[in-house]
């Protein structure tokens, strides 16, 4: 077992969506409406009036997420919200909503899947430049992991077919060319993930670890986890520290018996190399 230095008792449904700050780490609960800010060791939520699904950046007095309205910022010291008035955001709110997003390109990306049967609907992945949301592919079921392994190149992956793809943009944001990473084993799920060093982390959704792979897709090892469904990972350089969520989404009350940590939030030190 990957054993966890720090062990955040947040009971999220669905937590996701990760990011790292110079003083704190921000998750979200997609299915309680919910953002979660650790720092200075103390717990702090955010009820919001959006549905958040990841954090794009959080700073000493904002924070940025996507959800399934488009792009919002939090005034941390408020709690006051506002939403990106951004063009060619057309997409059914009832129907649809946003799962995870990323940097590429000193782009935004965000990833849109359905809410009720995306095994027959297909989601969407949408770049935003110039205050404008643009379609840059509509092939995968649920857009996942969104990271950016090389200037211009992220990977994405497709939970649902266990799929994770190599997109090259260019320098305008504009898709050159997509090509298959890696292909998972059947009932395994990539979800959010991260760069560490030269190595690509994805948290396996149904895993109950997280995969190492090197850039070129191989994979490395795996790292044991207390939780059946991982669903993010980021790396804090700063203090060389591997923050997890998870999720008790679907699990049954034997899985919850078995892995009672699901939900929470871990925090692992994990020195480069090791």
């Amino acid at each position: 077992m990957f054993d966890f230095d720090n062990a955040i008792e947040c009971n999220c449904d669905l937590g996701e969506g990760l990011a790292i700050g110079c003083d704190s780490v921000a998750w979200v609960d997609i299915n309680q409406d919910t953002i979660f800010i650790f720092r200075n060791d103390r717990l702090g939520t955010f009820k919001t009036q959006f549905k958040p699904s990841v954090i794009f950046s959080i700073e000493k007095d904002e924070l940025v997420f996507g959800s399934d309205a488009g792009i919002c910022y939090l005034d941390i010291n408020s709690g006051d919200e506002r939403l990106l008035n951004l063009e060619n955001f057309n997409h059914n709110r009832q129907k649809y909503r946003s799962n995870d997003g990323g940097f590429c390109a000193d782009h935004q990306l965000l990833g849109f899947m359905h809410r009720n049967d995306p095994v027959k609907n297909l989601g969407f992945v949408y770049l935003v430049k110039d205050e404008s949301f643009c379609l840059i592919d509509d092939s995968l079921h649920i857009p996942n992991s969104f990271i950016e392994i090389e200037p211009s190149k992220i990977l994405i992956s497709d939970s649902l077919k266990g799929q994770i793809w190599l997109y090259q943009l260019d320098d305008t944001g504009n898709l050159v060319k997509k090509t298959l990473w890696t292909q998972l084993d059947k009932g395994i799920a990539p979800d959010g993930g991260c760069l560490v060093g030269d190595f690509v982390f994805v948290a396996l959704w149904d895993g109950s670890s997280i995969a190492v792979f090197d850039k070129s897709g191989k994979l490395i090892k795996n790292l044991p986890l207390p939780v059946i469904r991982p669903t993010n990972c980021k790396y804090d350089a700063v203090r060389s520290q591997l923050w997890v969520t998870s999720a008790r989404e679907g699990l049954s009350k034997e899985q919850l018996s078995r892995y009672p940590l699901s939900g929470n939030t871990f925090g692992y030190n994990l020195e480069l190399g090791s």
